[in-house]
């Protein structure tokens, strides 16, 4: 198969409190590549859900010529207030071997193809939600070297010369404002 959608995502879907299963149309390889997020609207509050304790994954029979399934949550129907959203999390592993004088099966390769494209569009997708300076910008390190203690209520800034740095504590002003 050929994967002709950049799509790795299905939803959000909103709860209604009358559906516990939810449809994906992407292609995974097994149960596992399949990730589920709660997110709370009141709070924004996200929650990775855990496969079978949270939800069971239920595969199209054929990957390749029908891509997905449905996830189905244990607890129930999906409460008002909250919405999921199904991803995938192929795991960066090759698990194709070849061997000389070995059959020569195309479907192996396709598949190997197949988790290639896709772990690329996996990381497409993140690379789409981060931060990120133009092509024709200039910036020395994005490195944060500070630990976690030196980090704590400061807020990340840039200094005099455009470079990425910890800068100043939350609610305290120490410039001009004129």
């Amino acid at each position: 198969m050929t994967i002709s959608s950049t799509v790795r995502k299905s939803g959000p879907y909103p709860g209604t409190a009358s559906a516990d299963t939810f449809p994906f149309s992407f292609k995974v390889f097994e149960t596992e590549d399949v990730v589920v997020i709660k997110l709370e609207d009141s709070t924004s509050i996200e929650t990775t859900l855990a496969l079978t304790t949270d939800y069971t994954v239920t595969l199209n029979q054929d990957q390749n010529n029908n891509p997905g399934g449905n996830i189905t949550l244990v607890a129930g129907n999906l409460p008002v207030g909250f919405s999921i959203t199904i991803t995938s999390d192929v795991q960066p592993l090759q698990g194709t071997d070849l061997t000389n004088q070995g059959g020569f099966y195309p479907e192996v390769i396709n598949d190997a193809l197949d988790k290639a494209v896709i772990l690329a569009q996996q990381q497409q997708s993140d690379l789409e939600r981060s931060i990120k300076f133009s092509i024709t910008n200039t910036i020395g390190s994005l490195e944060i070297s500070e630990n976690a203690a030196a980090r704590a209520n400061k807020v990340l800034a840039f200094d005099a010369q455009g470079e990425f740095q910890v800068a100043q504590e939350l609610g305290v002003f120490r410039g001009d404002w004129s």
